[in-house]
């Protein structure tokens, strides 16, 4: 009678076990596996982070003002040709005459100028800073008054031919004579050809001749 109900105690216990453990293991494959996906999608996110990043930086970059070149203290700059050109353009504003020489750019920054006005040549200086500094009076030469009044081009003109024929940059342009010919002698410097280059133009704008 005892073997019997200890059997049968047995069986109970075991039955008991049994559903237990099939209880544990039901909870078990019923526990959803978390996926994979959301380590993925930080990642993604992360990379449209940096990406946005990224494109933010660029987008500043390609905003951004850029200051101009610096220029020199005659505000021109460094284009020594052109501040020849500007300081002629004020030395017959301030004569009201017609300029035919001008010298080398002097260590100041300035230029000289002598225009003709009637039978008189003003001599101007033109400041770096494009200001009239001082004037001279003088007498104009028969011959370069005669040139003047044959001349279809003017001095700034030929300079432009001149630097457009060998390039480079002005040092100093004047009106001169020889046999009885009159044309414009425009000397460079930093020319594919060397410094003190020559160049002469005539009164009607052709380039008559390169001296190097």
């Amino acid at each position: 009678m005892t073997t019997s109900k200890t059997t049968a105690l047995s069986a109970s216990l075991a039955l008991a076990l049994a559903l237990s453990l099939g209880g544990c293991s039901s909870d078990a494959a019923e526990t959803p596996t978390p996926p994979a996906v959301q380590d993925s999608a930080g990642d993604d996110s992360a990379t449209q982070e940096t990406g946005d990043e990224s494109a933010t930086q660029e987008t500043g970059e390609a905003g951004t003002t850029v200051a101009p070149a610096e220029a020199t203290p005659d505000g021109s700059d460094g284009d020594v040709t052109g501040q020849a050109l500007q300081a002629v353009q004020v030395a017959e504003a301030e004569a009201g005459g017609t300029a035919y020489e001008i010298d080398d750019q002097q260590d100041d920054g300035s230029w000289e100028i002598d225009v003709a006005v009637d039978d008189r040549s003003v001599e101007v200086t033109v400041g770096h800073d494009g200001t009239v500094v001082e004037t001279e009076d003088d007498d104009l030469d028969d011959d370069d008054r005669a040139g003047l009044d044959a001349a279809t081009i003017t001095m700034s003109e030929a300079i432009e031919l001149a630097v457009a024929e060998v390039g480079g940059h002005l040092d100093d342009a004047e009106l001169e004579e020889d046999d009885g010919t009159h044309y414009w002698e425009v000397s460079l410097g930093g020319t594919d050809r060397g410094d003190d280059v020559e160049v002469k133009v005539s009164m009607t704008g052709e380039v008559l001749e390169i001296d190097d």
